[in-house]
């Protein structure tokens, strides 16, 4: 047996047989077996698994208390007959070359202990919304493991409901070697139910990572953690179709303070500059803690260029040092966060691109986020090497966006 697919469940009955069925789906001439652990569903789950309770490729372990998601896995990994062993979430579900490229890209790398796949967000009807990066944002399933390795290093901790993958991390240090494979193979339901959502509980545990060494860090987030990142945000006062709308009050902030807090919440941005010709905008800025660039009148009226601005900008603070990588944000794009920059950042960096620029889903440029290398902040036109960040931002600019944002915050 040359892969074992692990599927933990809790209560997941509406999503586990679509679950079992792309695992089942799969293009793959060696052979593979699916172990679905269920721990003590209270939901119809367990009809659900009764489909397969004669289907010889499906192996159902019924816990007979709950354990949590870290001890059923270790009970799957305990049962499993193959070499390589991967965990699939039962509300999520797997691209039919999962197994195959996983299993064939560790082959590849005897030296790596382990390898991780990109993944999509997707929503309840299977739309996918958004691509992740594993490298920077890891989450606990698909990650394909040699099972020799695993049962050596203890397996999971089994005390451990929440972020077991971020403990067994930790805890295993510079033997976890991990690769990734840059092809979004796994789906990544988004739903109200998803243990991740649990936010109490996940602080707690990551309180307690705090105590376990840290773990290692990609040579790609170092790289750009070594950077000098700023953010921009031009914001005039003056607008004509929402009178003052970069301040405007929204849920009671400003509308400006959301895209200031992403950009501080950003784990890859140095320094925050806001570039405005009023008193009133720099003030709230400064509050915040914000860099002020006072910005000309010439460079203030209704039909200057933003690149201008974001020029105008740089020169400015590159007198003090010079930046690598300049992110303009929009402060009426108050859905922006941290985490949307960063994956911007990041596929800038790790595509070798000079440009990335956020789109809906039709493809359609939103303005919300631009992240430019050093050098192309000061071409005349895009970049011949640009590539795009497929997420769906609302730029405010009348009354109805407005209220559409507020509908969706």
């Amino acid at each position: 047996m040359e892969v074992s697919i692990i599927v933990t469940n809790y209560n997941y009955g509406a999503y586990i047989e679509r679950c079992i069925r792309s695992c089942k789906n799969q293009v793959f001439e060696g052979k593979y077996e699916i172990i679905v652990v269920d721990d003590c569903s209270t939901d119809h789950s367990l009809k659900i698994l009764e489909l397969f309770k004669n289907d010889p490729q499906v192996n159902v372990i019924l816990n007979k208390k709950n354990i949590g998601v870290a001890g059923s896995a270790n009970i799957g990994i305990k049962n499993a007959k193959g070499q390589f062993v991967v965990r699939v979430d039962s509300d999520d579900y797997i691209s039919r070359y999962f197994v195959l490229f996983l299993s064939q890209y560790l082959r590849a790398n005897p030296d790596i202990f382990c390898s991780s796949c990109d993944y999509f967000y997707v929503n309840n009807e299977g739309e996918k919304y958004e691509r992740m990066y594993a490298e920077y944002s890891p989450v606990s399933c698909g990650i394909i493991y040699r099972k020799d390795l695993l049962n050596q290093f203890g397996l999971y901790n089994s005390e451990w409901r929440h972020r077991e993958e971020e403990e067994l991390r930790k805890r295993i240090g510079k033997q976890y070697r991990i690769g990734h494979l840059r092809i979004p193979l796994y789906r990544y339901r988004k739903h109200g139910e998803n243990k991740t959502e649990q936010h109490d509980m996940m602080e707690e545990f990551k309180r307690k990572l705090r105590k376990i060494s840290p773990p290692q860090v990609s040579n790609n987030v170092k790289e750009l953690k070594d950077q000098y990142i700023v953010a921009v945000i031009p914001a005039r006062l003056g607008s004509k179709r929402l009178k003052k709308k970069n301040i405007l009050d929204i849920m009671g902030k400003p509308m400006i303070q959301y895209a200031i807090e992403a950009a501080f919440s950003s784990e890859y941005i140095t320094d925050v500059f806001v570039s405005t010709e009023s008193d009133e905008v720099a003030l709230i800025a400064e509050k915040l803690g914000v860099n002020i660039i006072r910005r000309p009148e010439n460079l203030a009226a209704d039909n200057i260029i933003k690149q201008d601005v974001i020029v105008h900008s740089v020169k400015e603070i590159e007198k003090i040092k010079q930046p690598s990588i300049v992110v303009s944000l929009q402060a009426n794009s108050p859905q922006v966060t941290g985490e949307i920059i960063d994956n911007c950042i990041y596929q800038l960096h790790s595509t070798n691109t000079n440009e990335v620029m956020t789109v809906d889903k039709n493809m359609v440029q939103n303005a919300a986020i631009r992240v430019m290398c050093y050098e192309a902040v000061f071409q005349k036109a895009l970049s011949t090497y640009f590539s795009v960040y497929v997420k769906d931002l609302i730029d405010i600019h009348t009354k109805d966006d407005l209220q559409l944002v507020i509908d969706n915050m």
